[in-house]
């Protein structure tokens, strides 16, 4: 359903026996150029998010990320971003960012073709400066 391009993962394994969890990020409010950055990058690279097939407002990416929490944002088009449908936080100085717990499928019920993919998934964030449980929304473009 997605180009080749969109489906590749960056790894971020450097280190042996590290845990690392392929997350899908989406930014479906369009623009010409959009990249992702975030804590999981040391807020210095900046990784390319390419549109979705037959959808080309929506951009995607997909980044091997360790567990935990992790924050990030979207250059779009020369300006920071952040998605303020999602999970976020505003730091000391007034930065939003967006905030990612990744999550890994089960392999047995993905097999089995069991697990389907919802529209909202809750977690449990634990972040000195969010105390509270959010609700991740997710969008699918979906082609009929």
């Amino acid at each position: 359903m997605f180009s080749s391009r969109t489906d590749c993962t960056h790894d971020t394994a450097g280190i042996s026996g590290q845990v690392l969890i392929a997350t899908k990020f989406v930014w479906p409010y369009g623009g010409r150029t959009v990249s992702l950055i975030g804590s999981f990058t040391g807020w210095a690279d900046r990784y390319p998010m390419f549109p979705a097939e037959g959808c080309p407002n929506i951009f995607q990416a997909v980044y091997s990320l360790t567990p935990g929490i992790h924050q990030y944002k979207f250059f779009v088009d020369g300006e920071w971003r952040h998605d303020d449908q999602q999970p976020h936080v505003v730091g000391n100085y007034g930065i939003v960012n967006t905030l990612i717990l990744p999550q890994e499928s089960n392999p047995i019920l993905t097999a089995l073709g069991l697990e389907k993919p919802s529209n909202q998934i809750n977690m449990d964030v634990d972040h000195w400066n969010f105390r509270h449980v959010v609700s991740l929304h997710v969008c699918y473009c979906i082609h009929m």
